[in-house]
């Protein structure tokens, strides 16, 4: 019997028996197309099925309504061209033994009125949703019933689809909450006022949805167990309206978040990164459970990453079923390797919300730090062992040169890894040091274990130089040396610091900062943050037209929330124009973009992120003696399956460089060019 007992017993729900506690909660991924699924979304869910998953949720806010624009990715559930869809979906998440349910969605007020039928958003009432920027149109009787029809059809195609139940949401601020909700519902009819008129247009749907389905099939509902929210629905609120819809008997769960999804801030809380602590909601999920009793199981769906937790989770009666979602983004086989005793194995999920920021973006889900999820048809989340044993030779001990490492490790290659500095890690251990990322460190330690498991050469303290290299006589070489901070090119950049500098504490805060932000991304964010916690007085200049504009919303609502709390000044439209020294102080042209009027502040210490610049001199020296850099096909290279074409057969190995020693991209993009290159070495 595995070490979590409690985790990998079944649970029966109605008339499924689901053959443990692991769950993957409702999300859509955005591996749609125009509404249809794809293989590439079938294999993702049938990986997690292949790695021991009892039940996953797949289609998060499927659409149900004409006026639904499903542009971040949805199934369209309006149609009955998806039932074939649904069924090969099933088929290929059953084939391993896993169960499947179909979220149902409409957005109301949270949808774009500006794609797919161009029909206005609709909502309780005519009040603006910041997210979208729509002003819905108040719906009417006949709006009504139109939309509880769509439910109660869309749930017909999911039951005829042979998927296994259906879960309607009432969550995220869609639109079931938005009647619920007295921040978003300002009626006066029998829909508006009172709670019990606000949740009747909800009940109305699961009646519906009822009588469609019949008596012995599966539906469960996705609710806050606390807004969160300024005049919104409170903790006993939502308590009485699980009463209510429990006591209904028209329900067999009730999958229990927090907050709602009206801002950045609240996004930052509903869909929690490292920001917030693991399974903070748990205590909501358990006061709901102690509310409703047996009448239905209550699942949990926020933020849980590790088994410990997950446990504890059961065992104290907080939960029925643990929603583990993103952990199995990280690592799709996490419940296998933890039955077979395998858990330091297990890619950890640490809380980046790449994942989340991209979906809620309307582009694909990805995780920061395993490239191969949602790529199984290109790059296996098993590795698969090489038919002919090389030597390896990897420059650089980040994240990319580690993932390079350990793959060929896996594929059974003998691998030397040089790091120049002391520890492994490369930018990421500058990442961890600011406030609340700090458990980005996860990644980097879960790696530099996977070096010790694999047994790879690993040198640290020594700088790699072309005869260090060649005495490996290498069948190929990895070059994942980084990049170096450029602080930007304006007049009197060398005045300025890097952020490296100040996060390694190389160079101390100064009292007034001034940082200079030509990046875009948490780098600029983080150490702001770091140094306004170190008592300084910041200010930010970008030239963007907003601060953090690579940032996703679950994360531009924390750093934002750090940063005004900091009392951190921000300006967009601004780019430093020149820095001279002015005695002891700093003296920063600063420029608008549009009207090029300027104007100086005085700072103690002007920081300047412009992202990096490639350390490639090895690579370089290198190039010369490749024999697959000729030409290089970027067709193959981006294809797993496939090598670079080799143009220079007298070279005497091959090189390639990946991560910032080619571009400034992030963690993801380093990862990725790690794994192309050598699932197929």
């Amino acid at each position: 019997m595995p070490a979590y007992e409690s985790l990998f017993e079944p649970l029966q729900i109605r008339n499924l028996t689901i053959r443990n506690r692991f769950l993957s909660t409702s999300h859509e991924p955005g591996y749609v197309l125009a509404g249809n699924i794809t293989d590439r979304y079938i294999d993702y869910q049938a990986e997690k099925a292949k790695g021991g998953i009892g039940l996953t949720q797949f289609g998060g806010a499927t659409a149900v309504s004409a006026e639904n624009s499903f542009y971040y990715g949805q199934i369209n559930g309006s149609v009955d061209a998806v039932i074939p869809q649904f069924r090969k979906m099933s088929a290929a998440i059953h084939e391993h033994g896993a169960l499947c349910t179909v979220q149902l969605t409409h957005g109301g007020r949270r949808e774009r009125w500006d794609m797919t039928n161009w029909l206005p958003t609709f909502s309780s009432s005519p009040l603006r949703e910041i997210i979208h920027g729509t002003f819905p149109a108040t719906m009417e009787d006949y709006d009504i019933r139109r939309t509880i029809e769509n439910y109660a059809a869309a749930a017909a195609r999911v039951r005829e689809g042979d998927v296994d139940g259906v879960e309607i949401s009432c969550q995220a601020g869609t639109l079931i909450e938005q009647f619920w909700s007295p921040a978003m519902n300002h009626r006066t009819d029998g829909y508006g006022g009172s709670l019990a008129n606000r949740m009747r247009f909800g009940l109305e749907i699961l009646e519906a949805v009822r009588k469609r389905v019949g008596d012995d099939y599966v539906i469960g509902i996705r609710m806050p167990g606390d807004e969160m929210m300024k005049g919104g629905l409170s903790q006993d609120d939502c308590l009485e309206i699980a009463r209510t819809y429990a006591s209904s008997g028209l329900l067999d769960f009730i999958s229990v978040v927090g907050g709602q999804a009206s801002d950045y801030k609240s996004e930052a809380r509903l869909w929690p990164t490292m920001w917030v602590p693991s399974a903070a909601y748990l205590p909501l999920a358990k006061a709901v459970r102690d509310e409703v009793g047996s009448q239905v199981k209550i699942f949990h769906a926020s933020r849980m990453t590790d088994a410990a937790t997950a446990e504890h989770a059961l065992k104290g009666g907080f939960t029925d079923m643990v929603g583990m979602t993103r952990a199995f983004l990280a690592d799709p086989h996490h419940i296998n390797k933890l039955r077979a005793g395998d858990e330091e194995n297990i890619r950890p999920c640490v809380g980046v919300g790449y994942c989340v920021d991209r979906a809620i973006r309307g582009i694909d889900a990805l995780c920061a730090h395993n490239v191969a999820t949602s790529r199984e048809a290109t790059i296996p989340q098993v590795v698969k062992p090489a038919q002919i044993k090389k030597k390896v030779v990897v420059v650089g001990g980040g994240p990319a040169g580690m993932e390079a490492a350990r793959v060929s490790a896996r594929r059974g290659h003998s691998v030397v890894l040089f790091e120049a500095a002391s520890d492994l890690g490369g930018q990421l251990l500058l990442a961890s040091r600011t406030t609340w990322r700090r458990d980005m460190s996860g990644i980097t330690a879960w790696l530099a274990r996977q070096m010790e498991i694999l047994k790879v050469d690993v040198r640290t303290n020594t700088f790699a130089e072309l005869d260090d290299v060649l005495a490996e006589e290498p069948d190929a070489v990895i070059i994942a040396t980084g990049g170096l901070p450029n602080v930007g090119s304006f007049a009197g950049a060398d005045l300025a610091t890097s952020v490296w500098d100040v996060l390694s504490g190389s160079a101390p805060v100064g009292e007034e900062v001034l940082l200079v932000d030509e990046n875009g991304t948490a780098s600029s964010a983080s150490t702001a943050e770091f140094c306004a916690d170190k008592g300084a007085q910041v200010r930010i200049v970008t030239p963007d037209r907003e601060f953090g504009r690579e940032i996703g919303g679950t994360n531009l609502g924390a750093h934002m929330t750090e940063l005004y709390s900091h009392d951190v000044r921000i300006e967009t439209d601004t780019r430093v124009s020149a820095l001279t020294r002015q005695g002891n102080k700093i003296a920063a042209t600063l420029e608008n973009t549009y009207s090029e009027k300027q104007r100086t502040v005085l700072v103690d210490q002007v920081v300047g992120d412009n992202g990096t610049l490639p350390n490639d001199d090895l690579y370089q020296e290198l190039k010369p003696l490749s024999s697959n850099l000729g030409e290089v096909d970027l067709r193959a290279l981006a294809d797993a399956r496939a090598q670079t074409v080799v143009t220079n057969p007298e070279g005497k190995f091959a090189v390639y460089k990946v991560g910032d020693a080619w571009s400034c991209r992030n963690l993801h993009a380093s990862m990725l060019d790690a794994a192309r290159i050598t699932h197929p070495l």
